[in-house]
């Protein structure tokens, strides 16, 4: 009898201490979950974060182009001034790549203007340059 009090004992004790570690166990788990899920919407805004980076870069590129295209157009260096504003376009392309779609449709008509300054370029017309530094004010807008 008394080995079997003893026997019990022993697996009430195994039995509480299973309880107490797989109850610790579920807290962990829950604790991990919840920070997984933070960390996961920590990455997302991060995300976002670096691609408005990215976009934010390739306007502020494209601005620095037509600032160079401008004065180009003002020497009356129109070939120089078409190159300038075609690399302009690339980094307006790239942003509008990167974009969300409501900065998509602001970037839009910019990138049709580009289009229009550039064959103002090509046709030798000096009043590009009053078209250029529209655009310009325009990204300097969108970039803050």
């Amino acid at each position: 009898m008394k080995k079997l009090f003893v026997l019990f004992l022993i697996l009430l004790a195994f039995g509480t201490g299973y309880t107490v570690g797989s109850s610790g166990l579920k807290d962990v788990k829950k604790s991990y979950n919840a920070l997984k899920e933070e960390m996961s919407v920590k990455i997302r805004g991060m995300e976002e974060e670096v691609s408005s980076m990215r976009v934010r870069m390739n306007l502020m590129e494209a601005k620095e182009l037509l600032e160079s295209a401008r004065s180009d157009v003002k020497e009356k260096n129109f070939g120089r001034a078409e190159e300038r504003i075609g690399k302009a376009k690339e980094r307006l392309a790239k942003a509008i790549s990167l974009s969300s779609d409501a900065r998509k449709k602001s970037l839009a008509p910019v990138q049709s203007e580009l289009e229009t300054i550039q064959e103002e370029a090509r046709r030798l017309n000096p009043k590009a340059a009053v078209r250029i530094e529209a655009v310009e004010k325009e990204l300097e807008k969108m970039t803050g």
